[in-house]
């Protein structure tokens, strides 16, 4: 073998062991970052670690995605956590101004006992009537007896449908709601107690959250408070007899849920009277928005995304999670139970980058805590929490305890 030779092997192995010629990562694409933001698994935040971008990378793919998406009735196949297909289908304003954002609902279809997976289809047209007094969206994804509403699965597919939306369409973060009938208003109780950050509010029809429990989802009232739920049901609903949807409403409001119930007596299970109701759905998007919170209280439901307002990531140590605070000035006071550590994002409290946290626990601890500083792709997760393509910079905070 050569000097030359036997000197280029040498530097070979230099470079491999010294880290002396490391090669550059590979940069991430458009179509990884867009795929990412709708389904964000763990298969491809493993390969998007070991990639680099940075913000005007993200924000050209956003901007991208906005390009020649069709106006009308539409559809789309989107796939979810446990790869299945699904029809997500919607309806847009006949024309969208480019410098304006619309409310969006999410409707959620009844009959989840079937095998179907496109009940979504055109499961929207039950609310397009409020498309003739308002220019919006109106998104319905599939359900089915393998993944209702208020499965793991199922909570999933209205974030993922929120996300598909915003990321294609202008949507107002503030106006974004859930519906539902039957099956899809007992999801709506789900998602109230488990997934209400993106949402303004709540509207029930014909469905029974008193169920929950009955399926393996704990309901806990504290997390139900952060939004305002309207709850309608019919007097001869066979399915669920009105005395026992009563009790139940009753309950939540002892405990100081904002539930807002509605009886039609002479009806039946479904929404035949929904001509009568469209005045007042009308009246709550006009009115409902999505609360600016400066308090956190929030108990992890175990097994079940959890997506409550201001808390983008928590390492929880016992099935019993649960954590509280509340902003003053600059100062955050936190009691927390079953928790190691935690990340909080709080968009609406103006804050130093360096906050005062209270600790409050036996010892009474105080701290201070610095604003965390994001990589790209932190950055990106945080957009797929909010449910929006946003970038977000500011008030960010990571805790351990």
């Amino acid at each position: 073998m050569t000097f030359s030779r036997l000197t280029a092997t040498f530097l070979c192995f230099c470079g491999i062991f010294c880290g002396c010629s490391e090669k550059p990562l590979p940069a991430a694409s458009e179509p990884e970052i867009l795929d990412y933001f709708v389904n964000p698994s763990s298969q491809a935040r493993l390969k998007l670690a070991a990639e680099r971008a940075d913000s005007a990378t993200i924000i050209a793919a956003f901007r991208s995605a906005r390009n020649g998406f069709a106006t009308g009735i539409q559809k789309a196949w989107l796939t979810d956590t446990a790869g299945s297909s699904y029809c997500l289908g919607y309806v847009t304003p006949a024309a969208i101004a480019s410098d304006t954002t619309y409310p969006l609902i999410i409707y959620l279809h009844g009959g989840t006992g079937s095998p179907r997976n496109d009940k979504g289809d055109s499961a929207f047209r039950m609310l397009s009537d409020l498309a003739d007094t308002f220019k919006l969206f109106i998104a319905s994804p599939s359900a089915n007896r393998d993944t209702p509403w208020w499965s793991a699965g199922g909570l999933y597919r209205i974030l993922q449908a929120l996300r598909f939306m915003s990321l294609h369409y202008p949507i107002n973060p503030d106006k974004v709601f859930l519906a539902g009938v039957s099956d899809g208003a007992t999801g709506c109780y789900a998602a109230a107690n488990t997934i209400p950050a993106p949402f303004a509010g709540f509207i029930a029809v014909s469905g029974f959250g008193g169920m929950l429990p009955m399926v393996g989802m704990p309901i806990a009232p504290g997390n139900l408070k952060g939004r305002p739920i309207y709850n309608v049901n019919a007097g001869h609903d066979r399915i669920y007899p009105i005395e026992n949807v009563e009790d139940f409403i009753h309950t939540l409001q002892d405990q100081g849920v904002s539930v807002l119930s509605k009886v039609y007596p002479d009806e039946l299970h479904g929404f035949s009277y929904r001509d009568k109701e469209m005045g007042t759905l009308a009246n709550m998007l006009r009115t409902w928005s999505k609360p600016l919170l400066r308090r956190i209280s929030w108990t992890f439901i175990d097994g079940f995304p959890n997506c409550p307002d201001d808390i983008l990531d928590c390492k929880t140590v016992s099935r019993e999670a649960e954590l509280a605070g509340f902003w003053s000035h600059d100062t955050l006071s936190l009691r927390w139970k079953g928790i190691d550590a935690v990340t909080l994002y709080f968009p609406t409290v103006t804050a130093p980058r360096k906050v005062v946290c209270n600790l409050l626990s036996d010892e009474g601890k105080t701290r201070t805590c610095s604003a965390a500083k994001l990589t790209w792709l932190e950055s990106l997760d945080l957009m797929v929490h909010t449910g929006f393509p946003k970038f977000f910079r500011e008030n960010v905070y990571r805790i351990k305890f």
